[in-house]
């Protein structure tokens, strides 16, 4: 878990000897999320669950082939500080915008050990990696801003500034450099809450046409679709989601992640009742308004010594990212 899930509000389910709205952070979230962005759109925060790949049996990129075994006073390397060295492969648009730390950016990239043996790479998963550049090791932070839209690098990057003495998984070990192919494809424009959505939808008025409602008491209105043929989670299947959540009767907000800037993670028959009906409802790419009854929120303990009172409905703007296999 990182320093700014640490206060999530997260719409958890409420369980008897625990603060709801933590219970889904400290007992799940925290070891998916140290995993998921390796497994799924991965990042260089955490390789272990890369698999190595034999040099034998791999199709090596030119890039990899041309400058393994690395050499610091080959013609084109750049040194950075701290031992960072890069070579620019392919330069991007001029009007590329270049990043900074806290932006969050969508990228393409494979990585080897400094003896080319293959770790980790977006481009045999077929999708690219989304990550805030604060948050992966120290030498993709550093390196990311040297670079714009567009542009694709081969950085070496030296222990110090990846996993140091710490090994990852079963293929970088303690002490060992890395070199990332990287092709920095965007700076992700930051979602936000839909205000004009919030200004129509707030305070709830359950009479309008648009307000579908289930059997249960749970609400909703469809602000955006995503595609048709997508399939809702199922058995618990872990979400990405956006979310905006505020008390219904006051229009007071206690928890967002378009506020903190990144999506959140949850397994989605782990949350409470109206979130659990909803994401069954939903499929990959939709946004919904919800209004969840107290009864299918925190009921009559609301979160004690959070920001939900007794016997509060919610309301909710939520929009499901991707369902992850």
């Amino acid at each position: 878990m990182n320093d700014t899930q640490k206060d999530a509000s997260a719409p958890a389910e409420p369980a008897e000897g625990a603060s709801p709205i933590w219970l889904i952070l400290f007992l799940v979230l925290g070891l998916f999320v140290a995993t998921y962005f390796v497994r799924s759109n991965s990042a260089p925060a955490g390789t272990t669950a890369s698999t190595s790949t034999s040099i034998t049996d791999d199709i090596m990129p030119a890039a990899f082939k041309k400058h393994l075994p690395w050499n610091p006073d080959a013609k084109g390397v750049v040194t950075g500080s701290m031992g960072l060295q890069y070579i620019v492969l392919k330069e991007g648009p001029k009007d590329g915008r270049k990043p900074v730390a806290t932006d969050r950016v969508s990228v393409n990239y494979e990585g080897r050990l400094a003896t080319g043996e293959k770790f980790d790479s977006s481009f045999d998963r077929g999708s690219p990696a989304q990550f805030r550049l604060n948050q992966v090791i120290p030498g993709w932070t550093m390196g990311l801003q040297e670079m714009s839209e567009g542009d694709e690098y081969l950085f070496y990057i030296p222990s110090a500034l990846a996993y140091g003495n710490q090994p990852r998984g079963d293929v970088i070990k303690a002490g060992d450099d890395l070199v990332f192919l990287v092709h920095l494809l965007e700076i992700e424009v930051p979602k936000t809450a839909d205000t004009a959505a919030w200004n129509k939808y707030y305070p709830w008025n359950p009479a309008l046409p648009e307000v579908k409602k289930t059997d249960t008491g749970l609400q909703y209105v469809v602000l955006a679709s995503g595609d048709p043929a997508g399939t809702p989670p199922v058995n618990g299947q872990f979400v990405l989601v956006h979310y905006d959540g505020r008390l219904a009767e006051t229009g007071a907000p206690f928890d967002s992640s378009y506020e903190r800037g990144d999506p959140e993670a949850f397994p989605s028959n782990g949350l409470i009742a109206g979130w659990v009906e909803a994401l069954a409802l939903m499929k990959p790419g939709d946004r919904w308004m919800l209004y969840i009854p107290a009864d299918l929120a925190y009921g009559a303990e609301g979160t004690p010594g959070g920001p939900i009172p007794p016997n509060a409905p919610l309301q909710f703007e939520v929009e499901l990212l991707s369902v992850m296999q």
